[in-house]
């Protein structure tokens, strides 16, 4: 599951992917969060212009690392990284935008996958990530509510052939079987 992207003033945290950072320290770059091995990607670094001119970095996704945050006036969000795209097609895990305090900034954009965007002015909130993708949330600005929540996770179980258990939600495709959990169940064979 992707983590959230930037939050508070300080160095991204790490996680499954790791949380995209910001920081209040004129001319200071600030790292992103360690993501998981096997699970996640790095999150991206943020940026303190000087003023009121922060960019905050993306959170890692599944696939690719969160984008850092710009070091310019205008401000640019780091992007989310990419999550991963499954057998059905679906994107899910992808990291989210960082935010941004900066007049005329712009948030970073959510990664495939659910990522929720960054908050494009200080005194707005970012979205939260999409849910039953595991999507990270997206990061605010200095004043406004969030960062945002992650989305809620999804398990899917797939196997070859007919239908040889219970739960979820089955559906069936190339000669496969799938169950797909979206809330708290039981998978029963």
């Amino acid at each position: 599951m992707s983590s959230v992207a930037s939050a508070g003033w300080t160095a991204g945290r790490a996680g499954g992917s790791g949380g995209g950072a910001t920081g209040n320290t004129s001319g200071v770059v600030y790292s992103g969060g360690a993501g998981t091995a096997g699970q996640g990607s790095n999150g991206g670094t943020g940026f303190h212009y000087g003023g009121a001119h922060i960019s905050g970095g993306g959170g890692g996704g599944a696939t690719a690392v969160g984008g850092n945050g710009s070091q310019t006036t205008t401000g640019q969000g780091g992007n989310g990284g990419a999550g991963a795209t499954w057998l059905n097609g679906s994107s899910y895990a992808g990291g989210g935008g960082g935010g941004v305090h900066s007049i005329g900034g712009t948030g970073g954009t959510g990664g495939t996958g659910g990522g929720g965007n960054g908050a494009t002015l200080s005194s707005n909130a970012g979205t939260a990530g999409s849910p039953n993708t595991g999507g990270g949330g997206g990061g605010t600005g200095n004043t406004g509510t969030g960062p945002q929540q992650g989305g809620s996770g999804i398990v899917i179980i797939r196997y070859l052939g007919a239908q040889r258990g219970n739960g979820g939600t089955v559906t069936s495709s190339g000669g496969y079987t799938y169950h797909t959990f979206t809330t708290s169940s039981v998978f029963t064979s």
